[in-house]
């Protein structure tokens, strides 16, 4: 009986076409297995530092503490488990990466990680408070998150009305790292953050899962949908999201310019953020008028 069966060139050829499949495939699995496992962590860490915050807020405690080790120590560990603390001048300690440029922004360009607030988003420095350049605390969560911890102690009620700056309404800003030291320490890979604002009943945590591209829209009536012309899952971040962005402008790598909201201010006013903090602004913090014609683009998140 006559056997039959592949010739060493055939088997060579196989595995050539396997090889080639295997290299356009593996990038976008790989790709969308980080991005789950980010997704996953993002959602985590919102859940635990955002609902640990936010119950110390709504209980009326966030203002009781000197600054952001005070405020670790005595107040979010007893709604957050940790495994260890460590001081400002020991974050590495604690896995957070501080060495210059050694962690990536969203828009992947090499960064230093902030240390004090003012680093974060030098604009804390506006407005009504006084400036704000505490630094930050570090610790790790009982699953291995690393979390450099940034606390302003003068955070203000949402005052619509009110001449003030919008960042004045975050209370705490979080950045977390899902495996400390390790690689890629990048943006929306391993590292993100959570913002909680408003220092009373109100008090949220937001964790945005940015895109990184943007949209274009000449006034506040057509950003939204500059969005979802993109992709029909994208949207236009509310005024909350988009000042969580801002605080966290530097880590997205999102330029300077004038970013609008989903939100309204009045029927005749919409809600932006600025996110070049050296500029003048031209009025109350956050509001412009819909169609007025400018140059500036809208930010998606999914």
């Amino acid at each position: 009986m006559k056997k039959t069966g592949f010739t060493l060139a055939e088997v060579l050829i196989t595995l050539g076409i396997i090889g080639v499949v295997a290299a356009l495939v593996l990038p976008t699995l790989i790709k969308d297995i980080k991005y789950k496992d980010y997704a996953t962590a993002r959602k985590r860490a919102w859940s635990i530092i955002g609902e640990g915050v936010r119950i110390i807020t709504v209980n009326g405690g966030i203002a009781d503490a000197a600054d952001a080790q005070d405020f670790v120590e005595n107040h979010l560990k007893k709604q957050i488990k940790m495994l260890k603390t460590c001081d400002n001048a020991n974050l590495r300690s604690c896995g957070i990466e501080t060495e210059t440029n050694k962690i990536k922004s969203m828009s992947e360009t090499p960064m230093t990680m902030p240390t004090t607030l003012y680093e974060l988003a030098s604009g804390m420095s506006n407005g009504v408070t006084t400036k704000t350049d505490t630094p930050s605390y570090g610790f790790v969560m009982a699953n291995g998150y690393s979390v450099n911890l940034f606390y302003n102690p003068n955070c203000m009620q949402d005052l619509p009305e009110a001449n003030h700056y919008g960042q004045d309404r975050v209370c705490v800003n979080a950045i977390y790292d899902m495996n400390g030291l390790g690689r890629p320490n990048q943006v929306g890979q391993d590292i993100g953050f959570v913002t909680v604002i408003y220092p009373d009943q109100t008090s949220v945590a937001y964790a945005p899962d940015v895109v990184k591209t943007n949209a274009t829209s000449s006034d506040f009536e057509h950003a939204a949908q500059a969005c979802t012309n993109q992709n029909p899952d994208y949207s236009l971040p509310n005024r909350d999201e988009l000042l969580a962005m801002y605080m966290n402008g530097n880590l997205l790598g999102i330029a300077s310019g004038i970013y609008w909201s989903a939100s309204e201010a009045t029927p005749e006013l919409g809600w932006w953020q600025i996110f070049r903090q050296w500029l003048p602004l031209p009025g109350p913090q956050g509001r412009y008028p819909h169609r007025e014609v400018r140059k500036e683009i809208s930010y998606s998140i999914i």
